[in-house]
Order: structure tokens, then sequence, then C-alpha cells
């Protein structure tokens, strides 16, 4: 608990100081403002610090997952086309866009993630596929101000609730993320994907690490379907028509 009050310290203090190297990868808010975005790569610094320094084994691991999936959604921040959205505006050009190559990159990693983890040929597709779409999910929810980090927080309550051999990795970037979500809120900053898909992928870890194969089937088509549905429809609008979803998607702003 510790380690985690201090990443919160840490965190909120780390974002004011690196908010100006990304001033120039400034992207509009859906109020229309113009505000620097990536900055949840101070969250996964500060996350990827702590994890390596509580040693060898599941601390290194959920470390290099975040560091991955940062990295690939800084690529996608920095260069990434804001005219190329979703599955069909990646994969329907004739040219490989940055979006595209984040997804088979996604992919790829979470598969050679998956040979190493205990289970058959079937529970590995499945366990690459859950991580995958997870990191996904949480990035299509950064669509408003903290959306993407309340979400995590609540998802991640139960493995930090009923999984004690995870219960401190995923209260240190959770530490993190409180530390980021006023600066947040306040639309001073964005994650952008380089923090909602680490998140995300953070999360599909911590499932696949703890449920048992029939409940990671299930979770794995639950967020291929929740994927491919926002295809078609507005998550932010399905928020804003149910009353709690809207009271905790207003909270803090």
């Amino acid at each position: 608990m510790f380690g985690a009050l201090m990443l919160v310290v840490a965190t909120y203090v780390l974002v004011p100081l690196l908010q100006p190297l990304f001033v120039a990868q400034s992207k509009q808010n859906y109020h229309g403002h113009s505000i620097p975005s990536a900055l949840g790569f101070t969250f996964v610094l500060s996350s990827v610090v702590v994890l390596i320094s509580g040693g060898e084994g599941m601390p290194y691991l959920f470390a290099i997952v975040m560091l991955y999936f940062a990295l690939l959604g800084l690529v996608d921040d920095l260069l990434g086309e804001s005219d190329s959205k979703g599955i069909r505006g990646h994969f329907g050009r004739r040219t490989l866009s940055t979006g595209t190559l984040k997804a088979l990159g996604a992919m790829g990693f979470t598969f050679a993630l998956s040979l190493r983890l205990p289970g058959g040929w079937l529970e590995t597709i499945i366990n690459a596929i859950l991580i995958a779409s997870a990191a996904n999910f949480l990035n299509l929810l950064d669509l408003r101000p903290g959306r993407t980090g309340k979400a995590f927080i609540i998802f991640a309550f139960p493995f930090i609730a009923l999984a004690p051999s995870l219960r401190d990795y995923l209260l240190w970037i959770l530490g993190a993320v409180v530390g980021y979500l006023p600066w947040d809120l306040r639309e001073q900053v964005m994650m952008g994907d380089t923090g909602s898909n680490p998140l995300g992928a953070t999360l599909g870890l911590a499932a696949v690490m703890v449920l048992p194969q029939t409940a990671k089937t299930i979770l794995a088509l639950v967020l291929v379907g929740l994927n491919l549905l926002a295809e078609r429809i507005s998550f932010s609008r399905v928020i804003e028509d149910n009353r709690l979803l809207d009271f905790l998607d207003r909270l803090g702003r």
C-alpha cells in the first residue's frame, strides 16, 4: 500500500514536469480544446520503475507488457492518421496505417507471450486474444476526460480483491493512474494510446493469470464482441443514456 501511495504522489508531480515535452503532440479533445496527448507515458514510466524494482518474475512480466503496449501506442499517437478510425478504417486502407501495425504488433506480441504461459494451444490463442482485445477496448473508451483511468480502477478492483498474488503489482499501477487522473479530469493532458493500451493490456494479463479457461473464453468473446460493436454504435452515447454510467463518467470533472 505504501508503494501505491508513493506512486500517487510521484506521478502527480511527474505530469507537469513532462507535459512541456508533449506540447507539440497536442490534439483536440471533445470540447475542441488543444491538449497535450500521450501523457499516459507518465504513469507507465513510474509504474514500470517500481515494478522492475519489485524483483524478477511476475512484476517483470507486467512491466514488459506495459512498456511494449505503451511503445505501440506512442507510435500511433505520434504518427497516427486522424482520418483512420476503428477496424474498418485501418484495415480497409490500401496502405498500412499505424493503427493496423499496432493491431498486428499487439497480436504477435500477445501470442508470443501466451506461448510462455501454461496451457495448451487453445488456451494460448484465448490468452492472446484476451490481452489484445482488452488493450484495444480501454483505448476505445478514451474519448472523455478521465474515462479510461476510472474504467481501469473499476475493473482492477476485482483482481486486487480476489488475486493476492497480483495485488501489489496492480495496486502500484492503480496508484500511478490515480496520481495522473486529476490532470486528465481537468482537461490539461490526455493519456492517448500511450496510456490506454497498456492499461487494457495489464487488465487482460491479470485475467489470463487468475481466471479459469472457461471464464477466460467467455471474457475474450465478450471483449471481441465489444470491439466489433464499437464499429456500429457510440459507447459515449450508451454511457450518456445510462444514469449510473453517466454519473461515473462525469465524476471528478
